[in-house]
């Protein structure tokens, strides 16, 4: 996968690897009011975000950092970052539609941070599958012995992405009361949300479509995800990475469009899906 070509222009930020952000590039969407990832808030000691659903409470004397730069054009999102004085926790979303295309669920998530992981680092815990507060988690575990950093990772899917925890830091004891808060996680369950099908919006689901005009030409990858009701209809547009002429061009054709309903035992439901504009790069 292509390194990060253009960094987010803040030193506060963290930026997760291996990741592709574009000067002047911004997420927008069809309406204020339909949640979208990169809107999480912090109330009453718990970090939420209304996408997944998700409710996480922090663990006391932690502390949220400033936030994180705008998704990336492969759809990867620092949704949160908290901190105690020697331990972090990060909380990212990898888009499942647009990420890297090995990566279709969290096991693979973990599966890939595992295989990329250098040799000096020592693995207290191999990638397993483990149940936290009654959901299932993709963990995996590694020390830096000359620093003495410990990394904690764990990784659940959610709403067709791959949700992870980073903890970090040299205080196991701080480390340990962040993961054990994980306990208090709520996600909601299956059926909940519209249902997540990539590539649904090809040729012989489009039942009326309308390209986007674009007056300006550039190069950027465009991955926008929406939501379709049961009559077919684009009912919600969210652009992750664009310029604003673009994203107009974008939202004003969407308006068009009209998809096959997407039926489950029979039944028409709302759905979401992924479509890529602009310049299309490789998802190896």
């Amino acid at each position: 996968m292509p390194l990060l070509l253009m960094l987010w222009l803040s030193s506060s930020v963290v930026v997760p690897k291996n990741v592709i952000l574009v000067k002047g590039a911004t997420p927008s969407a069809s309406d204020a009011v339909t949640p979208v990832p990169e809107q999480g808030s912090v109330a009453g000691g718990r970090y939420r975000n209304a996408y997944f659903g998700l409710s996480y409470p922090i663990p006391a004397g932690w502390t949220r950092q400033p936030e994180g730069p705008p998704p990336s054009d492969s759809g990867s999102y620092v949704l949160a970052l908290f901190a105690a004085p020697r331990a972090h926790v990060q909380l990212t979303a990898q888009d499942l539609f647009f990420g890297p295309a090995a990566r279709t669920d969290a096991k693979a998530v973990i599966g890939a941070a595992r295989k990329a992981l250098p040799p000096q680092y020592e693995v207290d815990g191999e990638p397993s599958e483990v149940s936290i507060g009654g959901r299932t988690f993709q963990r995996l575990s590694y020390t830096a012995p000359r620093s003495g950093l410990h990394w904690r990772i764990f990784a659940t899917d959610a709403r067709c992405h791959a949700l992870a925890f980073t903890f970090t830091g040299t205080d196991a004891a701080a480390l340990d009361a962040a993961v054990a808060a994980l306990n208090g996680l709520t996600l909601p369950k299956p059926g909940a949300v519209p249902a997540c099908v990539a590539g649904y919006a090809r040729a012989e689901n489009l039942v009326e479509k309308s390209d986007p005009v674009f007056t300006t030409h550039r190069f950027n990858t465009i991955p926008v995800r929406v939501i379709a009701g049961r009559d077919g209809r684009i009912k919600h547009v969210h652009v992750l990475s664009a310029f604003p002429e673009q994203s107009q061009a974008i939202l004003e054709a969407l308006r068009g469009w009209r998809l096959e309903p997407y039926r489950v035992n029979g039944k028409a439901v709302d759905l979401e899906t992924g479509i890529v504009f602009g310049m299309l790069r490789p998802r190896g």
